[in-house]
């Protein structure tokens, strides 16, 4: 809710994804939690990738961003639903370096599939509006873009639209994991690549997001596709090392201190990027 650049070391040379396990009520930056049916799917925020990315110091790259010339000839509903969700995740990127200007055109690009896909009574008449006048302030574009998908979302559960959710949420991942893996480079690649490594668990949610949601089997493809990353995936190594949970009786708080680490090679990286440019452009027609 993310490449073609994957440097780092030598050849054969890899970087170690290390994380603590804690059980703080902190909200991680890997993003939330989606409720669907009863069931819970951890997918990742486009917000936080993109505030993570420019956190590493790393430069902003417009040339990233999707073209909004290809809104204009989608016709299918998958299509439109992928790309309001990679869309969403060029707008946050977008924002977050302060370039008002492309997020203000981004997000009437999504205003305009959304309509398309008859979510136009999601948004409020006035957001483009607001969003002008702020075009410049990133802490009011931050918040009326959140404003803006929260609408979305809030509509598409009302009119029980699972399947567009599902997809939008899809290609918000997408988008995102393309511009992490695009910055996974330099100085930057020690604080990208662990979060590339957690895609691992959000993909098996997401396929499962998705399937749960295909009641016209039109995702069978996509699913498919998504499935085929997932073996590129397959090949990151990972170890666990087991330390002993502590108690804080004081604030009533055990932490886990075991530690998991994911070791990704250059290669695992190219493996992932080749994958997530096929996604990314295949199912916009």
């Amino acid at each position: 809710m993310l490449l073609a650049a994957c440097g780092g070391g030598g050849e054969g040379q890899g970087s170690d994804a290390t994380a603590k396990d804690s059980l703080a009520t902190t909200p991680s930056d890997g993003g939330g939690v989606v409720n669907v049916g009863g069931k819970l799917f951890s997918i990742p925020s486009p917000v936080q990738t993109a505030l993570l990315i420019r956190s590493t110091g790393a430069a902003y790259q417009r040339d990233l961003l999707m073209d909004k010339g290809k809104a204009e000839v989608l016709t299918g509903r998958m299509g439109r639903a992928l790309a309001v969700g990679l869309f969403g995740s060029d707008l946050a990127y977008a924002t977050i370096h302060k370039d008002g200007q492309t997020a203000l055109a981004t997000l009437q690009t999504i205003e305009e599939l959304s309509a398309d896909l008859e979510m136009g009574n999601a948004f409020d008449k006035g957001l483009v509006d607001r969003f002008r006048r702020n075009v410049n302030t990133q802490d009011s574009l931050l918040r009326l873009s959140g404003e803006a998908f929260r609408a979305a979302d809030r509509y598409l559960k009302t009119n029980e639209r699972g399947d567009v959710a599902s997809l939008v949420l899809a290609g918000g991942w997408i988008g995102s994991l393309h511009l992490a893996l695009a910055h996974a480079t330099g100085d930057a690649q020690a604080k990208l690549t662990p979060r590339i490594a957690e895609q691992r668990k959000a993909l098996d949610d997401l396929i499962a997001l998705i399937e749960a949601n295909d009641r016209e089997q039109q995702c069978t493809a996509l699913c498919a596709d998504l499935k085929s990353l997932k073996q590129a995936f397959a090949g990151l190594k990972s170890t666990y090392t087991y330390e002993k949970p502590v108690t804080d009786a004081a604030s009533r708080t055990t932490f886990i201190n075991s530690t998991s680490t994911v070791v990704i090679t250059p290669q695992d990286l190219s493996a992932i990027a080749e994958q997530v440019a096929v996604l990314r452009t295949k199912y916009l027609i």
